[in-house]
């Protein structure tokens, strides 16, 4: 598994650029996991690389054993498929161990960021649908008292969630002037705690990179002139995570 130069634990993780290729991209998979493997390392189980990937002009290196991201790559062993790669993380540096037991909460979260690519492709007028799967997912937070999703624990529906949840806070403000309700108290603690993790802040792409990511694509009407100069990716990065008083 392991070549002459790299000891065995030590694993690759590819991740999508930003507008430059050279800063993290608003991938929220790529995201979801850098946050495992930083959460693996902190534990001990593993030392790592981070590759970031100009996805517009990826390097012959990484062609030749992948055209997607992210990608995994531990030894001789490439992982490009995202299931498959929180499984073979998790089998192979269970520690921390991020497995979670809780169709609930699984089941809370299951329809907001279909809900939140609609509103955001104007699929639908209304953030109604949106704000209910929103509401969901507060309201469970609010009867399950607890820091996370599973529990008090970050677990991998938490690194699958957290960074939709970025995306759906910056994206849908950017382009549809929403903005999450302070009312929604069970989700802002949430967003509260993942704000105060470092495995979160560092894996965390910029507003900017966030509202290229959907910029970029065609179904979203493009923003007006100040909103694109206020998004510039030239610009100093931005990166909301305030909550409101009292959270």
């Amino acid at each position: 598994m392991s070549t002459n130069s790299e000891p065995s634990n030590h694993v690759v993780l590819y991740v999508k650029g930003g507008k430059t290729g050279t800063t993290l991209g608003a991938c929220p998979f790529c995201q979801r996991m850098n946050m495992i493997v930083k959460l693996k390392a902190e534990g001990g189980a593993l030392t790592y690389d981070l590759e970031i990937v100009d996805s517009t002009r990826p390097s012959k290196e990484f062609r030749k054993f992948a055209n997607r991201l992210p990608v995994l790559k531990h030894g001789e062993e490439v992982l490009s498929d995202n299931d498959e790669i929180v499984d073979y993380l998790e089998a192979n540096f269970p520690d921390p161990g991020l497995k979670f037991d809780n169709p609930l909460a699984n089941a809370v979260c299951l329809e907001v960021f279909s809900k939140f690519s609609f509103y955001i492709k104007q699929v639908s007028q209304s953030a109604e649908h949106m704000n209910a799967e929103m509401w969901r997912i507060n309201d469970y937070l609010d009867q399950a008292g607890t820091k996370f999703l599973a529990g008090d624990k970050i677990s991998n529906l938490d690194t699958l969630m957290l960074p939709k949840l970025q995306h759906i806070r910056v994206a849908a403000k950017a382009f549809r002037n929403y903005e999450m309700p302070e009312s929604m108290t069970g989700t802002w603690r949430y967003l509260k705690n993942a704000y105060e993790l470092k495995v979160f802040r560092e894996s965390c792409p910029s507003d900017q990179e966030i509202v290229h990511h959907w910029s970029s694509k065609p179904e979203v009407t493009p923003l007006p002139a100040d909103k694109q100069r206020y998004y510039c990716t030239d610009s100093e990065p931005r990166y909301s995570m305030s909550v409101p008083d009292g959270i």
